[in-house]
């Protein structure tokens, strides 16, 4: 569920259902998905959520790939932990745990418009023995910490059962007074598991002494600051335990000093929140209701966050690139791209004017006269096939020059992703139209020259990455709108792709639609009868036409999923004039030839649209220029 789907389609129908089967719905489907043989590459591929190298952090014996974690609550049973572990997390906090299975005695409470998400302090979990089934898979790639319960005797039992998948178990600074807390940190000592004590940001003074005694030690690493926990025996998490937990985290930071692990918990719902608490003393994060009101996108939002956070405050320059641009992919990329805007352009001058070249002559045995003499409609037909294509190649050569120049130069890895995969599905669709016998020598000679460039970018080096003006900072008007306009142009992607694939098959077998051959007033076998080469002629046209489309609708479909974000007015423009070009000279050539069937121009139609009203709501976020309160 990314953020351009849980925001328009998923959370509001899951706030419309009670929230315990909505939470077991989204949980349990997670969970499902990513037990899949191939889930969590479904998940990464959506996503793309792996956190920057840059935010690998180490606290004692804890290592972690992002010093953000999810927080209890979220997920007590332990059902979408496998999902989790791809959502750009750096570790995961259950429970607390008890030996038995526990339900919650009271359900769950969402408040949409307030954003605040309530839950039973009851130690809701799945008990120690399903626990640790769900967890075995990913604890030894993943860290995990164990809260436990509140009753000695059953947190020594979950220690012994669950200390082989923990990194380190958590428990409840009041334990602290109590006698048989030495014992506890005994028998964690003996597993070589630290151990961390949760104080409520509400507690201010009370285990001060003793907190301190045991930080000095060394009997515990640090702290774990839960702004959710409410005297009432309800967890509460909203903005109030957000701003309860920033002004704990910095009371501690002051009395522990700067050494100390500090990890705050409670309501962070937007990037900002986590470098308000960052700059405020805190080590780690961890999220809880930000996932249920802002979305998965949340962790890997605030990692970006942290990424330009942590440059922007340094000190140290970055080595300039001395590398010559015929060294780099982004060139090889840039050349790819250029080089099939001349081509495109080409086309579309021949395609206006003669239509047919030399080597179509040649192959059929007719002369352009010939051709035109055997239907009336038939050059108008593959004008109108060739000036599409050339219109859909320029529009591939607009996304590859700017994936390559505004993407691939920057190091965004997703644009270098994004050209490859196209590129090498636009290759493969040379060999579409070879079952008719017409081996196309221009087509085949170009092909081979681009695809030298493909090779060339794929094996030349990858520029470091260049962090944007502005950073996703809060969940406005601006992101919200959005979500609605990435999703347009996902599902515009995907169409496109869908299109492709189908006129693919129909130029490889059949060749015509029937509104073709209602345009040509003919059959497709009067036309092998007039001549045997007329078929595999327009064949050719119809299935580069469809193997174009593919490699079109990859280079749409793959930016809106990965390239999102505030600021990138270069993204918006592509994918706009790219399509907007690609579109007129479609509906253009059809109005032309008078081929104006409105069953055919449907999707062209219908495509236009899509672009233009997703272009509408994704410009104030894309295209923003500057930070606005």
């Amino acid at each position: 569920m990314p953020d351009w789907t849980y925001q328009t389609v998923f959370q509001p129908l899951l706030f419309r259902l009670p929230t315990t089967m909505a939470r077991t719905l989204a949980l349990g489907t997670m969970g499902a998905l990513a037990r899949l043989p191939l889930g969590t590459v479904v998940i990464d591929f959506f996503g793309h959520m792996a956190p920057d190298p840059k935010l690998a952090c180490k606290f004692g014996s804890l290592r972690f790939s992002s010093p953000v974690g999810l927080g209890t609550g979220i997920d007590p049973m332990a059902l979408a932990t496998a999902a989790f572990s791809r959502f750009g997390l750096g570790f995961f906090e259950v429970g607390p745990i008890t030996e038995r299975p526990h339900p919650a005695s009271t359900p769950a409470v969402v408040d949409a418009r307030g954003e605040t998400l309530t839950i039973c302090a009851t130690d809701e979990n799945a008990g120690v023995e399903a626990t640790a089934a769900r967890l075995a898979n990913i604890s030894d790639r993943f860290p995990l910490i164990v809260r436990l319960p509140s009753g000695s005797a059953e947190a020594c039992i979950v220690v012994n059962r669950l200390a082989p998948l923990a990194a380190a178990f958590s428990c409840s600074a009041s334990a602290t007074q109590s006698s048989a807390f030495e014992e506890l940190i005994q028998l964690c000592a003996r597993h070589d598991k630290p151990v961390l004590l949760v104080v409520p940001a509400s507690d201010d003074s009370s285990h001060v002494a003793a907190i301190a005694d045991h930080l000095a030690a060394e009997r515990v690493i640090g702290l774990l600051i839960d702004g959710s926990l409410q005297p009432d025996g309800h967890r509460t998490m909203n903005a109030a335990a957000f701003k309860a937990c920033v002004a704990s985290v910095r009371r501690w930071r002051g009395r522990l000093g700067s050494e100390t692990l500090l990890i705050a918990s409670g309501g962070i719902h937007e990037p900002s929140h986590a470098l308000e608490l960052l700059k405020a003393g805190a080590s780690l994060l961890q999220i809880d209701s930000g996932l249920v009101f802002s979305g998965p996108g949340l962790p890997k939002r605030i990692n970006e966050a942290i990424v330009h956070y942590q440059k922007s405050s340094s000190d140290v320059p970055q080595p300039p690139t001395v590398s010559r641009p015929a060294q780099q992919a982004w060139f090889w990329g840039l050349m790819m791209g250029i080089s099939m805007v001349a081509g495109g352009l080409l086309a579309m001058v021949i395609a206006a004017t003669r239509v047919v070249l030399p080597y179509d002559e040649a192959m059929t045995g007719m002369t352009r006269d010939e051709i035109a003499s055997s239907n009336d409609r038939l050059l108008h037909f593959m004008q109108h096939d060739r000036i599409t294509l050339a219109g859909t190649m320029l529009a591939v050569g607009i996304l590859y020059c700017a994936m390559s120049w505004w993407g691939i130069r920057r190091g965004w890895h997703w644009a270098l992703r994004t050209v490859a995969v196209s590129a090498f599905a636009g290759f493969f669709s040379f060999f579409a139209f070879l079952a008719f016998g017409y081996f196309d020598p221009f087509h085949a000679f170009v092909t081979a020259i681009l695809f030298q460039f493909l090779l060339l970018m794929i094996s030349s080096e990858y520029a470091p990455l260049r962090l944007p003006d502005i950073i996703d900072l809060h969940n406005d008007w601006r992101w919200k709108c959005s979500q609605w306009g990435q999703l347009l142009f996902v599902m515009h992607g995907t169409a496109i792709i869908v299109a492709g694939i189908v006129i693919t098959a129909v130029g490889s077998t059949s060749v015509f639609v029937p509104e073709d051959l209602e345009f040509l007033e003919t059959n497709a076998q009067h036309l092998m009868d007039t001549h045997p080469a007329l078929i595999p002629l327009v064949a050719h046209d119809r299935a580069t036409f469809g193997g174009m489309l593919i490699a079109c609708g990859l280079a749409v479909l793959l930016p809106s999923m990965w390239g999102f974000r505030r600021g990138h007015a270069w993204l918006w423009w592509t994918l706009v004039t790219a399509g907007t070009i690609a579109y007129f000279a479609t509906i253009a050539v059809h109005w032309h030839v008078h081929y104006t069937s409105l069953k055919h121009l449907v999707p062209a139609y219908g495509g236009l649209a899509a672009l233009w009203i997703g272009g509408c709501l994704s410009y104030p976020y894309l295209c923003q220029r500057a930070h606005t309160s």
